[in-house]
């Protein structure tokens, strides 16, 4: 996966959601990323689950931020 594909990847993301702290999260996630620099490797079944997240969050089926802090 390159990185932008990972970052078309948060987009859709970010564009899903109106939760400040989780954009605020994902924003500096993204900047860590693209200092990081160069592409992200991601085995094939890593990138399913990409793909399987992003489709569930688009249908609603998440957990709230802070239901998953709780749990942890």
């Amino acid at each position: 996966m390159s990185i932008s594909e990972y970052k078309t990847s948060i987009k859709k993301l970010i564009d899903a959601t109106n939760d400040e702290s989780l954009l605020k999260y994902w924003k500096t996630q993204l900047e860590w990323d693209v200092e990081q620099g160069g592409e992200i490797e991601l085995s094939a079944i890593e990138w399913q689950a990409v793909q399987e997240g992003l489709a569930d969050y688009e249908n609603g089926r998440v957990l709230p931020l802070k239901e998953f802090i709780e749990k942890r």
